[in-house]
């Protein structure tokens, strides 16, 4: 009898511990309904009794490598540690319990993928989709200046704000940071952010899709990264991506190493050439230029005689003059000059560093001004 009690327990479904009934309540919170179903958890429609209401999202811990809940939670306390900010949801409440976890936040709308593939030809706008995508850096170069990379950048991640939530719904929202990573700290000691260490090899983080060419050659993910990501996000909601219907992993990560920046390009306004050519100036410790990219979406947006206030392809009405602008929207792109962290390169060197320092220091000297990115991708192309 005990042999067959633990085949029904491995046979248990994990998402039996996630699944609640309408009306159970989290503290202030009630269950209203399932909004989302996913691999071993779910989303909910919450409400409190003075009518607030929010998405709770519940993981078993019944799963092999646990519930990544807990880092999400901490990493949404550590973006809005001095109150709520624009373009990342606000986190309500949190906790584990023996076979669950969950947290409670803002309640958004739908995200880039659902609202594309409801346009006409599954794509958006260049009008729509330069500003899609200020918003989109904006919340990356936020996320970069509290020392975290996402690591999974993609269509599905950034979600409009719910259309009831007047301050929020023209807001895009970066979410799911279950592959995250810190790759700076602060010292309270000298008030000054340093580089966490990169490793020499790491394994493969994202979607394969929006992956930048540093991890297909499975490297250390830094901000740079998250801006390939954002960039090939932003070509694919263009029309597409020339890998778009690639099934083999190894083609895939072929074409993004070789593929002549160019060809990556071939149907994006010209404005846009200069974002490339500047990425692969960088390496995991440098600073992506937030400004420059800022400028080439706000000239497409331009072209297309557009204004931040303008409809969305998806919006039948104007926006609500009543809301004050956001910091988005400013034309000189202030927000995106800003280096609130000042890291362009690898911690100090010490006792401590480990034997990786002068191989860190060596990696990153060039001998003709060529990036770490740039070096390797000749060795790459075999391919």
């Amino acid at each position: 009898m005990a042999n067959e009690n633990d085949k029904k327990d491995e046979e248990k479904d994990p998402m039996d511990n996630v699944r609640f009934k309408e009306g159970k309540h989290f503290g202030q919170w009630t269950i209203e309904k399932t909004l989302d179903e996913g691999g071993f958890g779910q989303v909910y429609l919450v409400k409190t009794k003075d009518g607030k209401r929010a998405a709770l999202k519940a993981e078993s811990n019944d799963v092999e490598g646990g519930s990544a809940i807990k880092l999400e939670q901490m990493i949404l306390k550590k973006l809005n540690k001095n109150g709520p900010v624009p373009h990342v949801p606000e986190l309500f409440a949190s906790a584990k319990r023996k076979k669950y976890c969950y947290m409670i936040m803002t309640l958004l709308g739908e995200n880039l993928k659902s609202l594309k593939a409801k346009q006409k030809k599954e794509r958006f706008t260049r009008g729509t989709w330069s500003r899609v995508g200020i918003q989109c850096l904006y919340a990356l170069k936020y996320m970069h200046d509290c020392g975290f990379v996402h690591r999974d950048i993609k269509p599905q991640n950034f979600m409009l704000g719910n259309e009831e939530d007047k301050e929020r719904a023209r807001i895009v929202h970066v979410l799911d940071f279950g592959l995250a990573r810190q790759f700076a700290k602060y010292s309270e000691d000298t008030k000054k952010w340093s580089a966490r260490r990169a490793r020499g090899t790491a394994e493969f983080r994202g979607t394969l899709r929006y992956t930048s060419p540093n991890v297909c050659m499975r490297m250390e993910q830094g901000r740079v990264d998250d801006v390939w990501s954002l960039l090939f996000v932003l070509i694919e909601l263009n029309g597409g991506l020339p890998w778009q219907t690639v099934q083999k992993r190894e083609e895939v990560e072929a074409m993004k190493i070789t593929m002549p920046d160019r060809d990556v390009m071939l149907n994006m306004p010209t404005c846009m050439g200069g974002v490339i050519p500047h990425l692969r100036t960088l390496h995991y410790y440098t600073r992506p230029d937030y400004h420059l990219i800022f400028k080439a979406l706000w000239q497409v947006m331009l072209n297309e005689g557009q204004t931040p206030r303008s409809r969305f392809d998806w919006e039948t009405k104007n926006p609500d003059p009543s809301i004050a602008p956001s910091d988005w929207e400013n034309p000189d792109g202030r927000y995106f000059k800003l280096d609130e962290i000042g890291i362009n390169g690898p911690p100090p060197t010490g006792k401590d560093a480990g034997e990786s320092t002068h191989a860190d220091a060596d990696a990153l000297k060039s001998d003709k001004g060529k990036s770490l990115n740039t070096k390797r991708k000749s060795e790459m192309k075999k391919i």
